[in-house]
């Protein structure tokens, strides 16, 4: 989006500590950040505490919908999760392999629809 601005890209290795210390560095040298997008919950909830601390509010978005993703969104603090759908990615799965093994062509790559999650 050309609207938007990407001031840092770092990996905090799916971790809520290393989220809350990459974000801090990240507001740290970009103290006009609005907005943070982590790869999975755990690194958004470690992002929270960083905005917390420095102050700020920040819309934050994490990945996985778990639950304490889904209380922080209900608190207001985490902007929105995108939940994954276990079920309808184990269903596909299994449909996925019946056709592998009848000998069926199967996409490459087959999507699963994700559900976003916010108050």
């Amino acid at each position: 989006d050309k609207d938007l601005t990407v001031v840092a890209k770092q990996s905090a290795d799916f971790d809520r500590t290393k989220g809350l210390n990459v974000a801090t560095n990240i507001l740290q040298a970009n103290p006009d950040v609005q907005a943070i997008f982590a790869h999975n919950d755990e690194m958004a909830l470690g992002a929270i505490q960083a905005a917390k601390s420095a102050g700020k509010t920040i819309f934050i978005v994490g990945f996985d919908g778990t639950a304490d993703a889904d209380k922080a969104v209900k608190d207001g603090t985490l902007a929105a999760t995108i939940a994954q759908q276990p079920d309808q990615m184990g269903k596909i799965a299994i449909d996925t392999a019946q056709k592998v093994i009848k000998g069926e062509a199967v996409e490459a790559k087959i999507p699963v629809d994700l559900k976003v999650v916010t108050k």
